[in-house]
């Protein structure tokens, strides 16, 4: 703990790390809890109970104009981040993924693949 900040290592997927974290989050009863990810993906969380959602679950976000360029977000019944999505949904206590937004890794994501294409081409410049 820092400060009144409590940081958790987790083990994505991780059995023991979904009951510690789980164990835990009950035992401190968070004010609001951070949680890798992207924040685009915040109005969804309280869909995490709906009675037809059922892990394994996915989020699946991508560029429409160029679907290869996804990313894809894995929950099962025994991640970490599933147990602390649904922590947070079931006591109403704030949760918010602080990932770099998908529109600024996606456009990260392209410009390194040109940059790439420019290298291999010669056009990489300066050197």
């Amino acid at each position: 703990m820092v400060d009144g900040i409590h940081f958790l290592g987790i083990r994505h997927h991780g059995p023991g790390s979904a009951k510690n974290v789980k164990a835990y989050l009950e035992e401190l009863e968070p004010d609001i809890i951070l949680l890798e990810g992207p924040p685009e993906a915040e109005p969804l969380l309280a869909r995490v109970l709906h009675e037809q959602m059922k892990p394994p679950v996915a989020l699946l976000a991508y560029q429409p104009d160029e679907p290869r360029r996804a990313v894809f977000y894995p929950f099962a019944e025994f991640s970490p981040e599933w147990q602390s999505m649904c922590y947070a949904v079931r006591r109403e206590v704030p949760l918010r993924f602080f990932d770099l937004p998908l529109v600024h890794h996606l456009a990260f994501w392209k410009e390194r693949e040109e940059q790439s294409v420019n290298e291999k081409s010669g056009e990489g410049g300066g050197r």
